[in-house]
């Protein structure tokens, strides 16, 4: 039973199922937390929160959840009822359709080291000109130079960072600011390939963002890479066993 595993309190990812009960690949993570069992199979849980606004989620629609426990990484698929309003709290009704499974999710090989990196935030300005641009909704070739000189301007305020760890799905790293789940980066980086020099930019979600306890003004962000294309994520996998194979080359030294 659920009980018997999850805790109040327990952080929950939650992704959208299509109607054939398949992760859909598009689909963004959010993050929650558990609130209160209701019954048997349904439960309540906290309405996830995106760039600081509650993100509903769609009744009737499945979803599958993602606990983090005490004793490790568990997922079921449920299908949300309503949202209701609790103790100040905007909550989800949801009711769990399928048994709870302990989950190994390591989909991609984690390779922990330091790289420097440069990241900044999408703002929904940024993302609004680009679609413009991608369906050319322009009233005239004026307001589209404009539109141009916006993302130009947008695209040169970069910060410093520090990747502690990467893998094919995401990555950790370290800001001296503390960013919000949800908020949308660009990050960018150089590293080498086969001997030769790779230059990539990849945009990504911010899953979690939290105070480092022994490192005074330190911010230790989760992410998760989106709209990466396949030659990508493989270079960047090439990448990581090939910086794995010598770190290990040189630990036998």
């Amino acid at each position: 039973m659920l009980r018997d595993t999850v805790n109040i309190g327990d952080k929950i990812e939650i992704k959208q199922l299509d109607q054939k009960g398949q992760l859909i690949k598009s689909a963004k993570t959010y993050v929650s937390q558990m609130v209160d069992f209701i019954d048997d199979d349904k439960i309540s849980i906290a309405t996830p929160i995106k760039s600081g606004m509650l993100v509903l989620l769609e009744k009737w629609a499945n979803y599958r959840l993602y606990f983090y426990t005490a004793k490790g990484l568990y997922q079921c698929d449920c299908t949300m009822i309503q949202t209701y309003r609790e103790r100040n709290m905007v909550l989800a009704l949801v009711k769990v359709t399928s048994t709870l499974e302990k989950i190994q999710r390591r989909q991609y090989y984690r390779l922990e080291y330091v790289h420097e990196i440069e990241y900044r935030l999408v703002t929904s300005e940024e993302t609004a000109l680009e679609e413009k641009l991608r369906l050319e909704k322009f009233t005239n070739p004026v307001e589209k130079s404009e539109a141009r000189k916006k993302l130009a301007e947008l695209n040169r305020t970069w910060h410093q960072a520090s990747i502690t760890d990467l893998s094919g799905g995401g990555c950790r790293f370290n800001t001296d600011e503390q960013l919000k789940t949800g908020d949308r980066i660009r990050i960018k980086f150089d590293f080498i390939i086969r001997n030769e020099l790779r230059k990539m930019e990849l945009e990504a979600d911010i899953i979690v963002s939290e105070k480092l306890m022994d490192r005074q003004g330190v911010f230790e962000n989760r992410a998760e890479f989106c709209n990466i294309s396949n030659k990508d994520r493989e270079d960047l996998i090439k990448y990581i066993f090939e910086q794995e194979r010598r770190l290990r080359k040189n630990d036998k030294k």
